[in-house]
C-alpha cells in the first residue's frame, strides 16, 4: 500500500478505537485516540514511527483491562501502531500535494522594491526592471 490510503486506515483505526474506548467508559484513553489521529496526520518519518510505538504500548495495555469494549480500542489502536511502524516512512505528511508553485509577478515585485526603498526601474537595483531602454 503506498500514498495517503495507509494514512487514512490509520486515522480511521484510532477513531474507531476512541469511539470504543468512549463506550467502555475510558475517557481518557479516548482522548488520547483522538489526539494521536491528529499526530499522525502531522508527524512524518522516524517521529510517526515512534508514535507507532508508543501506540502499540498503549492498545497492548488497553487490551488487557478486560471491558471487551476496551479491548476492541486497544485491538484497534495497536494496529494502526503497527501500520504506522511498518509504513510510517512512506505516508505523507500534512500539506504535501495541495502547494502550489507561485508565480513571479513583476508589479508586486516592484511594490515589494519601493516599500523596501529601493528604484524599481534601476537595473542595479534588486527589484529593478530587467529591460534595455
Amino acid at each position: 500500500m503506498t500514498g495517503s490510503r495507509p494514512l487514512w486506515i490509520a486515522a480511521l483505526l484510532l477513531v474507531g478505537a476512541a469511539g470504543a474506548f468512549w463506550g467502555a467508559g475510558s475517557v481518557p484513553l479516548a482522548l488520547l485516540s483522538l489526539a494521536s489521529v491528529a499526530a499522525v496526520v502531522a508527524l512524518s518519518g522516524v517521529a510517526r514511527r515512534i508514535l507507532g510505538v508508543l501506540l502499540v504500548a498503549v492498545g497492548v495495555a488497553a487490551a488487557f483491562t478486560g471491558h471487551w469494549l476496551a479491548i476492541a480500542g486497544g485491538v484497534l489502536v495497536a494496529g494502526s501502531g503497527v501500520l504506522q511502524v511498518a509504513l510510517g516512512a512512506r505516508m505523507p505528511k500534512i500539506g504535501v500535494g495541495g502547494q502550489k508553485t507561485r508565480t513571479r509577478d513583476q508589479e508586486t515585485d516592484m511594490w515589494r522594491a519601493l516599500e523596501r526603498g529601493d528604484d524599481p526601474t534601476d537595473d542595479k537595483a534588486p527589484g529593478g526592471a530587467s529591460s534595455n531602454e
